[in-house]
């Protein structure tokens, strides 16, 4: 018998709808990938050629996970269970209505 998890990760390499939905799912748990505090300074923008933007509320935290792109990459990769991003671009916006300091 064919568990959904299988069902879903074959259907997300065959079919883009579903390969998007598996990406939004995936980023979906932003806040436990990255852990609490850094989640309420961050969001995920977009995900764009294997490119994930992220919009930081300071600077501070984008110059912080710029030096962690490396492991946060590992991370998102390691939860998909496959090679699907190949970067992370950061940028400093606003956050969830927070107003930028």
């Amino acid at each position: 018998m064919i568990l959904f998890r299988q069902l879903f990760e074959e259907l997300s390499t065959k079919q883009p709808l579903f390969f998007e939905l598996k990406i939004k799912m995936l980023l979906s748990e932003w806040d436990k990938i990255v852990g609490p505090v850094i989640a309420r300074h961050t969001k995920v923008e977009k995900v764009e050629n294997g490119t994930v933007y992220i919009v930081c509320d300071d600077s501070l935290w984008m110059t912080e996970l710029t030096m962690q792109k490396d492991r946060l990459l590992k991370i998102l990769n390691e939860r998909s269970g496959k090679e699907l991003f190949r970067d992370i671009k950061f940028r400093r916006g606003k956050v969830d209505g927070k107003v930028l300091r």
